[in-house]
């Protein structure tokens, strides 16, 4: 299972004073870039790879996403989104991203700080991605002085 230190008592209390974890997205310092970077989400097919306390995953839904799903390894994170969900639209499963078999596709993939706990991401490029949807966005990622990135598209 991919690491999960979020479902640690301690670790999650931290967690939990964080900026992003009491403000959403507004007290992320890379919302402002990633929100930048989004496709319109009116009636698109919405998900969320770590979706933590669902934050994007509600934002997508305020923007008229049609449908969205939230995905995470930790219990206590999906705890708290679903705690704080309160409109119907919105699903959240616990799922390990290293080993996720979805059974549908989606317009648009988004993740926030969850593809460096994955020891392979690659394995994720075009899984969740609905054939012809637009591929033209991604995240690098690399780890330093590893020499190397990988992009993950966005939409």
């Amino acid at each position: 299972m991919s690491q999960n230190i979020y479902d640690n008592p301690d670790f999650f209390a931290g967690y939990a004073t964080l900026p992003r974890s009491v403000n959403g997205l507004d007290g992320a310092p890379e919302w402002p870039a990633l929100r930048a970077m989004l496709p319109e989400l009116r009636d698109q097919r919405v998900l969320d790879l770590g979706c933590g306390y669902g934050w994007f995953c509600r934002y997508a839904q305020q923007q008229g996403a049609r449908e969205v799903l939230g995905l995470d390894v930790s219990e206590k994170m999906l705890a708290q989104a679903a705690a704080m969900t309160d409109r119907p639209g919105i699903n959240y499963q616990r799922t390990d991203l290293e080993t996720l078999q979805l059974s549908s596709t989606f317009d648009v993939v988004y993740s926030s700080l969850a593809l460096h706990y994955l020891s392979n991401i690659d394995a994720l490029n075009g899984s969740s991605m609905k054939p012809g949807s637009a591929a033209g966005q991604s995240i690098s990622i690399s780890r330093k002085g590893s020499g190397s990135a990988t992009g993950l598209p966005l939409a």
